[in-house]
């Protein structure tokens, strides 16, 4: 009897433990796919339970907890490949980074991007020395004028309009000393809704505006930290995004973010570095990242502040990475080999290849990409005669400012809001010559051309076929007196520079190249001048 109910109690346990090996080793699978805290818990309970029931199962329970507590604590160092604009960064020792790196006090790379006038570049420089400012849109200085409390700017505020009101006018300092000055004002009206925007729950961290983030809700979306490189799993970590930039990091990064917020930038001085990767060389930057200023290296060995030797992992990445866009170097932290295209390559070469950039670089040319601050004509204006697209969509933008002005002062078109049609691209309603990378890539693509023949042709059609009041708006050919109704966005026709009066091109090469209605308002002054 006793033995019976012993073999009884021995299948029970043995079926509980197997079920329970089960159960764990489901929960270990969940784990690698972010199902977190919950399912930690739980399987700690089920370890505690099978370790009462049977001390050698209870030995397998616990090293399959152990490792899923790994798994927890260390994320995956390989890199899987990663499609779209998903990028993986370089394997970092797990040693944390020290982030107390002070920069170089010589900073070849401050605000002086290449491609600046060095007149204005070397006059800011100067006044950022009067003022005690050492400007730095990305990486972090020891004095910076994005650091200042309020009455440290409302001071240097002061002193620079005193500054200007010592300057002669028209003179470079002067309007180097006014650019500062607007910049010093929106930093102060930016810090003091800081605490407005804190009281929201979002963090306000070097200019970065940081709002919690949701857990990602697919397996394959993977993050990654901005400030480590680590692996942010949603549902284990606090996790930050700015919503400015798209900054991420951990929760426990964010008081050592170092990078600035490129929208700054964009908003205060939104230029591009023109040049073709401008490279400095790493000696430029005594051998330490562009950014986060520790020493980068292109051996397995990573030398801290401290002085201590960190052996990396076979698969690990210490070399520096060289930026497209910028022309400096970057630890593989900063440097994910993300690629972008630039705007230096587009403008002298035409070439719309894909270049590695870091990650700042990355993005503050994504939130410029949209910006309309490439004047094609000044900067190559041998690309017209070179690229036939671009000089049909100068053509076509000249055309839809002239139809503008027809539809602009047409009743039906204001009610049907037709000038909304080019809502997305806004500054093609205010002038021809400004255009936005973005708009270069969609000429190369073809997208640009068919997007605006299919607006010019529909405001065409409002003009010239549609609206009876539009159409008393053309003109008739004084030359040939033909009855057909013709526009200055018409092929084939040329507008007077005198008297803006629209005639076929082919009548006015006929007549010499004269235009009779400039001629008789000429004949007209001559008359009132002989009766006088």
């Amino acid at each position: 009897m006793t033995e019976n109910r012993v073999r009884k109690v021995s299948e029970t346990a043995s079926i509980c433990i197997s079920s329970v090996v089960s159960g764990v080793s489901d929960v270990a699978s969940s784990v690698t796919h972010g199902v977190g805290d919950v399912v930690h818990n739980v399987t700690l309970g089920m370890g505690d339970m099978v370790q009462s029931v049977s001390s050698g199962v209870g030995d397998t329970v616990h090293n399959v907890t152990a490792g899923m507590k790994r798994l927890l604590t260390s994320p995956p160092v390989t890199c899987e490949s990663m499609v779209g604009e998903e990028e993986c960064p370089g394997v970092l020792p797990a040693t944390p980074r020290n982030t107390s790196l002070s920069p170089v006090p010589d900073n070849p790379y401050s605000d002086q991007s290449p491609g600046t006038d060095s007149e204005i570049a070397e006059e800011e420089a100067a006044i950022n020395d009067e003022l005690g400012l050492s400007e730095d849109h990305f990486s972090q200085p020891e004095e910076n004028v994005f650091c200042l409390s309020v009455e440290g700017l409302e001071s240097s505020i002061e002193k620079c309009k005193s500054l200007i009101l010592q300057c002669e006018e028209s003179t470079t300092r002067r309007r180097a000393l006014v650019h500062k000055l607007i910049q010093l004002r929106l930093r102060l009206q930016e810090t003091r809704d800081a605490a407005e925007i804190a009281s929201t729950g979002v963090l306000f961290h070097m200019s970065h505006q940081l709002q919690p983030q949701k857990p990602p809700l697919t397996r394959a979306s993977k993050q990654y930290c901005d400030k480590c490189a680590q692996i942010i799993w949603g549902v284990i970590h606090v996790s930050y995004i700015c919503v400015l930039c798209e900054y991420q990091c951990h929760g426990r990064c964010v008081d050592g973010v170092q990078r600035r917020c490129p929208s700054i930038k964009v908003n205060e001085d939104p230029l591009y570095i023109l040049r073709i990767c401008p490279e400095v060389g790493l000696s430029a930057q005594n051998y330490k990242c562009a950014e986060c200023k520790i020493l980068i290296t292109n051996k397995f060995t990573v030398i801290t502040k401290s002085g201590r030797k960190l052996r990396c992992r076979e698969n690990a990445w210490c070399e520096p990475r060289r930026c497209d866009y910028t022309g400096l170097y970057y630890c593989p932290a900063c440097h994910w080999n993300s690629r972008m295209v630039m705007p230096a390559r587009v403008i002298h070469n035409w070439d719309f290849e894909e270049r590695v950039v870091s990650r700042q670089s990355k993005q503050y040319l994504l939130l410029m990409k949209q910006k309309p601050v490439l004047h094609l004509e000044k900067l190559n204006a041998f690309l017209f005669k070179f690229v036939e697209e671009l000089n049909t969509v100068k053509k076509l933008r000249e055309d839809i400012l002239i139809m503008k002005q027809y539809l602009s002062t047409c009743r039906t078109a204001q009610e049907s809001r037709m000038l909304r049609q080019l809502e997305e691209r806004q500054h093609f309603v205010e002038n021809a010559q400004m255009y936005s990378l973005q708009d270069l890539v969609d000429v190369n693509s073809g997208v640009l051309v068919d997007y605006l023949k299919k607006i010019h042709s529909s405001f065409s059609f409002h003009i010239k076929k549609e609206c009876l009041v539009c159409q008393g708006k053309g003109f008739i050919c004084e030359i040939c007196d033909v009855s057909e109704i013709i526009f200055p966005f018409d092929g084939g026709v040329i507008v007077c520079s005198g008297c803006s009066t629209v005639l076929h091109h082919l009548c006015y090469t006929s007549r010499s190249s004269r235009c009779p209605r400039c001629a008789r308002q000429e004949a007209r002054r001559k008359q009132e001048s002989v009766d006088e």
